[in-house]
């Protein structure tokens, strides 16, 4: 018996075939790339969602079969946040991607309502979520907002392909700042003061449990057998905090992909909610996530790397020596990590990255250390808010920037605390893993399915003292950077000024 697991990420597609201990059997990925455009707009066709993930599963069903495999289950886990307006199941615009930011200026309006979005949906209005794509459709495409008779995710139009029914599971729903995060229901209040509609929304399912299906039809596009059971896991965040073995309450996930995200599980929800937190559902049934995010994380490297390393033909290997020739010096200059605006602690998306200090003996790799420590040092603030939910014992790292043990113990410094590097790849496909296999009774809990599952020992890093001293003295000059940068022309502007 096999599982057929199903990672949609933003710039890839995997298709990975596991046994129930974990062990991959067979994978396929296929990359692609959304369209940014000046205007903040992020799109991507719809076509490219299903027909790569119908060629990835055709693969797939091809290699189970000439193996003997049984495929019992496919499990679906992905980005959550970006909108496909169907009409009978057929997309009526490209999709908008998570990173779609053209609706920032509409929710400005609506800005005295974010105490109650934080309190029912569990965040303020916030541009990343569906509602406001949905939102955003309604007031700038009317026409195809009254021709869509669903609002989905990716995941819920794959679902729906499969298995001719439409849902999305509740991990998702929390990110659309229209579920009532408490009853775990859409909230006729927030539909009313968006004036949005809520027949347009599909069922709320809970995660790790089936959403339908597959139809004769998906079997004659893929071969994947009628009738196998497609389970709803849970969204990306989510099952990359369970597939790294993020269980307990004292530990913190923090992901260095594209975005950052900062993960800490918990049993239940206060009775106040924090507007510097926000809360989602976890892939873990009847347990809650506290999430924050970073629109900018391993994007921050890649823009310098684009910009100062282009002539390197290693450009990542030069990256690491450089990293390691300043690392433990005191860091001179000053750092505002913001290149697409600061989301931890508050949110002020008028103010971007800057350096300052810099003098004629500054050099390349004194002004890249101080950058990825401002980074680290601004995550650094985002678990100072966990705390208040109490003890955080260690971290487990995951994403792009754990390739690089030099930026790994940079963490460790950062944040004063072990960080444990989770060497796995897959985590985000394995927390999927885990949620089918508890749903096909493989294992009695999570816990049991996380403890066969998750078996790769971790690599830890511990903090040195002496660099941690000049971290946080840098960090004191990087707040009053930014205290004398907020609200000013010299913190954002934009080429228009000089129109």
């Amino acid at each position: 018996m096999a599982y057929l697991i199903l990672d949609i990420g933003t710039s890839s597609i995997r298709g990975i075939l596991y046994d129930k201990r974990g062990t991959n059997i067979h994978s396929e990925t296929v990359r692609y790339s959304p369209t940014y455009s000046s205007d903040g707009s992020v799109t991507q066709p719809a076509s490219v969602f299903s027909e790569l993930s119908i060629s990835i599963i055709k693969k797939i069903v091809s290699f189970a079969n000439k193996n003997s495999l049984e495929i019992s289950c496919l499990s679906i886990t992905s980005q959550r946040s970006s909108l496909i307006a169907v009409s009978n199941g057929k997309p009526l615009l490209d999709t908008i991607m998570w990173q779609d930011t053209r609706v920032s200026k509409l929710l400005d309006h609506y800005r005295d309502y974010d105490y109650l979005f934080q309190q029912r949906s569990g965040s303020i209005l916030n541009p990343i979520y569906l509602g406001s794509k949905i939102f955003w459709v309604k007031h700038m495409n009317r026409d195809t907002y009254i021709k869509t008779d669903k609002m989905l995710n990716i995941p819920s139009y794959l679902a729906f392909l499969m298995t001719g029914e439409y849902s999305t599971d509740a991990t998702y729903a929390s990110r659309t700042n229209l579920m009532n995060i408490h009853t775990l229901e859409w909230d006729n209040d927030l539909f009313d003061i968006l004036g949005l509609d809520i027949e347009k929304m599909p069922k709320i399912i809970m995660p790790g449990s089936m959403c339908g299906k597959t139809t004769q039809d998906f079997q004659k596009l893929t071969g994947l057998k009628h009738g196998t059971p497609v389970v709803s896991a849970g969204g990306d965040q989510q099952c990359a905090s369970l597939g790294s073995g993020l269980v307990s309450n004292d530990e913190v996930s923090v992901n260095t992909g594209t975005g950052g995200y900062l993960i800490k599980n918990l049993d239940k929800l206060p009775e106040s909610l924090n507007k510097n937190i926000i809360y989602n559902v976890s892939a873990i049934p009847n347990k809650y996530i506290l999430e924050i995010d970073l629109v900018a994380c391993s994007s921050i490297l890649n823009w310098f790397i684009e910009n100062f390393y282009t002539n390197e033909s290693d450009k990542y290997g030069k990256v690491n020596e450089d990293l390691n020739s300043v690392y433990g010096k005191p860091i001179l200059m000053s750092v505002l990590p913001f290149h697409k605006g600061k989301s931890i602690g508050k949110t002020d998306n008028s103010i971007r990255a800057g350096f300052t200090n810099i003098g004629l003996s500054s050099s390349k790799s004194d002004m890249l250390y101080a950058l990825m420590s401002s980074l680290f040092l601004e995550i650094n603030h985002g678990l100072g808010i966990f705390k208040s939910y109490g003890k955080i014992s260690s971290i487990k790292i995951t994403g792009g920037l754990t390739n690089s043990k030099i930026l790994n113990q940079l963490q460790s410094d950062s944040y004063n605390l072990e960080v444990r590097q989770a060497e796995n790849p897959e985590s985000t496909a394995l927390g999927a893993l885990i949620s089918a296999a508890v749903f096909m009774k493989d294992y009695t809990s999570f816990s049991e399915a996380t403890e066969c599952i998750i078996t790769k020992k971790l690599t830890s890093y511990f903090p040195n003292e002496s660099n941690v001293k000049h971290l946080q003295k840098f960090d004191e000059h990087n707040k009053q950077l930014y205290d004398l940068l907020k609200g000013t022309e010299a913190g954002f502007f934009k080429e228009k000024l000089y129109e």
